[in-house]
């Protein structure tokens, strides 16, 4: 006869094995598939409702009105929502929205810890398939119920609680910075009140050179009125100083011209500014000079037209002389008048010269009172801008809405997890798995060589020491066969009795042994 194959061999062998031990297999595949029709009957369908939310940030401007200004922030209000959607007090409300469920007992303590714990595990918020949080504007809510309708009415119940807490939510916050901001305020007030006082006090002792001060503190190289009036003075005390040397120059020309009135012929004109009538008597004497010069070229000194001019001539030198003594005093109080005038201009000089020092050493604590009020001034400014937005945002946190929902509540076609033939079907396959698994492990599957043996058997296991021949006995042996089934002829005292299963020891005997396979073939029907 022609060999079988080893996979023919091995699937007859499973099909022996299933028609042998039928009823291994056969009852845990009916168990479990009863149980699986019991579970799916008795099951309570899970659906699922799912509503789309868009969230905003708040309008604290014209150029951003309600736009994220970062992808962090966004991402953060998202957090922020999660949290909020699935806190405790939000569930708790919703649960009271909807009221207890139909029961045989009276729960007055509705909603408990256990009911909070149970809708806190039928909700999932998140962002949008194919997209994480923080890179778009919608959020999708889904509640779970056992019906749609419930699903439904769980969604709407927590989306109606989210923008309540939400809202109160942004109303503490809100609160809060604004008491903050308040207090705030309140210091940068009272700071800025301190440096007012500081600033008005050196002002009143700077007393009329506060305009002055200004400017210099203003821009620092500026002309005020007192550097214009110094500069002024400065110029009129060049100007009376000029005029002194001029006055006692010509004080010592008329001195001079005392003795020798011809002196006067050699002094410059503009000398003669301030003595006019010097200056007619000057030239009075030169055209004498000059006539009687011309009346000696043309007669004799003793001509009278020369007398007469001579005598003319001296009486001009009189006239001329006299004239000196006046004009030397004259010269001489107007000589002490401009001094006196040079002093006054030099005391005044002096003064605006020590007001200036003054400011000059005051100009950097003014300087630095001024920019203490300025930048006060501005951080009372600044606190009242954040205090008006956070009022507007406390105003406005129960009026408007974060989130806006995007259509109605969707509910799926189908009820979520598997169907009731799915459960079938599962617990059909479990129980056929147990027990195949049941008859792998009892009944002995193999090729003809190795049936009757089990796979523990094959792997050298579960077997004591004395029970295991060493490997040279093995080599003469036939495949499947164990060491005590060999042709030759033993007696009972060279077997020995430990380690031996009970089949083995009763079977002792001089007869050739017989196969597994010959003794299973026997008991057949």
């Amino acid at each position: 006869m022609t060999a079988q194959n080893p996979l023919q061999q091995t699937v007859m062998s499973l099909l022996k094995a299933f028609r042998t031990y039928v009823w291994l297999w056969v009852i845990p595949t009916v168990a479990m598939t009863a149980v699986a029709m019991v579970y799916a009957v008795t099951k309570s369908t899970t659906w699922q409702a799912s509503q789309s939310l868009v969230i905003r940030d708040e309008a604290r401007g014209l150029g951003r009105l309600g736009r994220f200004d970062s992808t962090e922030s966004m991402r953060a209000s998202q957090e922020t929502i999660i949290e909020v959607a699935k806190s405790s007090a939000v569930v708790s409300e919703a649960l009271k929205q909807l009221g207890p469920p139909p029961s045989f007992f009276s729960n007055k303590a509705f909603p408990t810890d256990k009911d909070i714990q149970e809708m806190q595990e039928c909700i999932a918020i998140g962002a949008p398939a194919g997209s994480e949080l923080g890179t778009t504007e919608v959020l999708y809510l889904s509640v779970k119920g056992k019906t749609p309708e419930d699903a439904i009415a769980r969604t709407n119940a927590i989306c109606d609680q989210l923008e309540k807490h939400l809202g109160n939510l942004r109303n503490s916050r809100a609160g809060s910075v604004t008491t903050e901001l308040e207090e705030s305020l309140k210091l940068a007030t009272a700071d800025l009140q301190k440096a007012t006082d500081a600033l008005s006090a050196m002002e009143r002792e700077v007393g009329r050179d506060l305009a002055e001060l200004r400017v210099l503190n203003q821009s620092g190289s500026g002309d005020g009125n007192l550097r214009t009036a110094l500069n002024q003075i400065k110029a009129e005390i060049r100007q009376r100083q000029s005029e002194v040397e001029t006055q006692e120059q010509l004080k010592q020309v008329l001195i001079a011209a005392r003795q020798n009135p011809d002196e006067l012929l050699a002094m410059p004109s503009s000398m003669f500014t301030a003595q006019p009538a010097l200056k007619r008597l000057k030239d009075g004497l030169v055209d004498a000079q000059l006539r009687t010069s011309d009346l000696k070229g043309k007669m004799s000194p003793g001509h009278p037209l020369v007398q007469a001019a001579v005598q003319a001539e001296e009486a001009v030198r009189a006239n001329l002389r006299s004239e000196l003594a006046a004009a030397v005093s004259s010269c001489d109080t107007d000589l002490q008048v401009t001094l006196r005038q040079l002093k006054s201009l030099t005391d005044q000089q002096d003064d605006l010269q020590t007001r200036l020092s003054s400011l000059a050493g005051l100009r950097a604590d003014y300087a630095v009172l001024v920019n203490d009020v300025e930048q006060r001034t501005n951080i009372v400014q600044q606190a009242k801008q954040d205090l008006a937005t956070a009022r507007a945002t406390q105003s406005s946190s129960q009026a408007a809405s974060l989130i806006t929902r995007f259509q109605s509540p969707q509910v799926g076609d189908s009820p979520i997890g598997p169907g009731r033939i799915s459960i079938v079907g599962i617990g059909l396959l479990g129980g056929f798995m147990t027990g195949a698994g049941l008859v792998f492990l009892v009944a002995p599957i193999g090729p003809n060589a190795r049936e009757g043996r089990r796979l523990t058997d094959y792997l050298g296991l579960g077997r004591r020491a004395s029970d295991r021949q060493p490997q040279a006995s093995r080599s003469g042996n036939r495949a499947g066969r164990r060491a005590d089934d060999q042709p030759a002829a033993r007696r009972a005292s060279d077997v020995p009795q430990f380690g031996r299963r009970g089949e083995d020891r009763l079977r002792i005997t001089l007869d050739p042994p017989r196969t597994r396979q010959e003794d299973d073939v026997d008991k057949l029907p």
